[in-house]
């Protein structure tokens, strides 16, 4: 019962014309198929709507009603292979400049880099970024990464960075923090008191924090160097002043 394939065609040379199935004439407007069976004119929605021819005893079913294939309709064409070459060589070309590309000068210039984590108000700041910048301009083998944040934020961002596998080499902490980290065995011992006991942490000469040295530094005679500058050159404050203004805890967050 299969058929050959129809088409959509114009009305325009059959105008007058009955349909075959609904009987009225057909116009130059209407859209016809002309059975490829047995040639038999009909409109193209009558001929959809029967599902084949729609003289009587044609066994012409429909099959695929063809027009006009719209605009964009199909597959797509073929790349080309110019195109081809041309998205291998820009891929090339970009993986070529990440590899190469010239990367921003090291500050440290290739000098053992201390990377020091403190809170610090405006005045501390002020003083801890000149005194990196003296010992950056005048040094040749160390190099201070001051890293301060400010005041509050300290646990976060130590967690962030112990937690990385990036732990700074010096650290301002809270006494809190202080004796967490003393009992996990985490602090290099600084010296020793009277009694042989280790000392793990100095006093921050303008804040209420200790001057400690991680215990997974790469670089502990260097570390010591930059915690022992710092101690020397900040201004000291009345701590015991300070400490009666500070009546809000910072706050504490586990490890």
């Amino acid at each position: 019962m299969a058929g050959k394939t129809e088409k959509i065609t114009s009305g325009e040379a059959y105008a007058g014309q009955p349909c075959v199935l609904c009987g009225e004439a057909i116009s130059a407007r209407d859209e016809v198929v002309v059975c490829p069976r047995c040639r038999s004119v009909q409109h193209a929605d009558c001929w959809k709507s029967k599902g084949g021819c729609g003289k009587a005893g044609c066994p012409q079913l429909a099959q695929v009603v063809l027009g006009e294939r719209p605009k964009g309709d199909g597959p797509p064409p073929p790349v080309s292979m110019k195109v081809i070459a041309g998205i291998i060589l820009a891929a090339a070309a970009l993986i070529l400049y990440l590899i190469f590309r010239p990367q921003p000068p090291d500050p440290a210039m290739g000098r053992i880099k201390i990377a020091f984590l403190a809170e610090a108000s405006y005045e501390v700041d002020a003083v801890m970024t000149e005194l990196a910048e003296i010992w950056n301009a005048s040094h040749e083998e160390i190099y201070i990464d001051l890293q301060l944040l400010p005041p509050g934020t300290m646990d976060p961002k130590l967690v962030v960075l112990i937690a990385a596998g990036e732990a700074p080499d010096v650290i301002s902490l809270s006494e809190e923090r202080l004796n967490y980290f003393t009992e996990q065995g985490l602090l290099l011992p600084l010296d020793h008191d009277e009694s042989g006991q280790p000392i793990y942490g100095i006093q921050h000469p303008a804040q209420l924090t200790k001057l400690v040295v991680w215990g997974g530094t790469a670089h502990p005679a260097e570390a010591l160097q930059v915690l022992h500058y710092f101690r020397d050159n900040i201004p000291p404050v009345d701590l015991d002043a300070l400490r009666e203004h500070t009546t809000t805890p910072l706050p504490v967050f586990g490890f």
